[in-house]
């Protein structure tokens, strides 16, 4: 994760897709802040941190390499079958990956927070 001012042109990006997917709530991030935004769902919330990235296409485990210290920071909001936690990785040029932060490792989604793959709804949001 790079240092310095929070990436403003990415999180400009991040938040047209979240607008898309619920009502969002912006945070403002400085010391002990874990996320950029919120996005509330009926029954559902996703905390949201957007980094941005110079190598984009890696493997899950390269990307959890690389954003290590984002992912520790999403990390400390608990579990929830109700909650996401979610790492918005965005490029140079604007174009963005998204993953599910888990205990134990990342889940790829794609835009509309649903793992790649899947036809079922997100945790907590019924039918």
């Amino acid at each position: 994760m790079s240092r310095g001012p929070p990436p403003r042109s990415a999180i400009d990006a991040a938040l047209k897709i979240a607008l898309a997917r619920g009502f969002v709530t912006c945070s403002k991030r400085g010391r002990g802040s874990v996320c950029d935004f919120i996005i509330h769902i009926a029954g559902y919330t996703a905390v949201i941190l957007v980094l941005r990235s110079r190598r984009l296409h890696g493997s899950l485990a390269e990307m959890e390499a690389q954003a290590a210290e984002a992912i520790a920071r999403l990390r400390l909001v608990p579990e929830d079958p109700c909650r996401s936690r979610e790492l918005w990785a965005c490029s140079p040029h604007g174009v963005l990956r998204f993953f599910r932060v888990l205990n134990n490792g990342l889940i790829e989604l794609d835009r509309d927070g649903k793992p790649f793959g899947s036809t079922g709804n997100m945790p907590g949001v019924p039918g």
